[in-house]
């Protein structure tokens, strides 16, 4: 529960910030007049609020953590690119990191109309991947069994959002224009909302709780 109010609270930080990420979307989508609505810009904030919380309890890196755990910038022994080394030992941990992306793979369908089953599997597969790049970077081990899970989380989530979203309509963004950009334009906020995060977010978080806990 306590790693949960971490995440809320980190995302509290980074609010302003994640405002102007989506009012440039925003502005992105007005270019192709794509009717934005305000169910919409509502959930995108709720879709932020579950990234920025996957981010913390995960301990996806940033680019501050580079360097900062010794002179040696990669570990190797901390990589297992063995699935299930570890076999049901650690049946928690599996369990855990489905649940963590179920939300995600819920929020997808809910947002975005056009979004079939193969996207939201990309797209659970995606962020795990670039978690789990980042955590090369810091004292997390990098683990294909999270991506695994992870990925398993967000496909068991889009079966649950797929249904909730035909009674639920308010929050989801039609993208009728079938230019390149507005096909790519969930896989650009993920890489954005990632990038964000891994250059600046991570940094001004850790700097904050400093401040607090001072």
């Amino acid at each position: 529960m306590g790693y949960i109010i971490e995440g809320l609270c980190n995302y509290g930080m980074l609010l302003p910030f994640w405002l102007i990420i989506e009012a440039l979307f925003f502005l992105y989508y007005r270019k192709y007049n794509v009717k934005v609505k305000v169910g919409y810009l509502i959930g995108w904030q709720i879709f932020a609020c579950c990234i920025t919380c996957i981010f913390s309890l995960t301990g996806t890196a940033g680019i501050n953590d580079i360097g900062s755990y010794g002179s040696e910038i990669i570990r190797l022994n901390e990589i297992n690119l063995i699935p299930f080394k570890w076999g049901v030992l650690d049946s928690f941990g599996l369990i855990m990191n489905i649940i963590l992306f179920c939300p995600l793979g819920i929020l997808l369908p809910l947002l975005w109309e056009k979004m079939t089953f193969k996207m939201a599997t990309l797209t659970g597969f995606s962020l795990s991947f670039l978690i789990e790049i980042s955590q090369l970077f810091n004292r997390r081990a990098t683990d294909i069994d999270d991506l695994l899970m992870n990925t398993l989380g967000a496909m068991i989530g889009y079966v649950i959002g797929k249904f909730v979203s035909r009674k639920i309509r308010f929050m989801q963004l039609d993208c009728e224009n079938e230019t390149f950009l507005l096909k790519c334009h969930l896989y650009i906020t993920m890489i954005v909302m990632f990038a964000f995060y891994f250059l600046f977010g991570r940094s001004f978080v850790w700097h904050t709780w400093m401040l607090i806990y001072e």
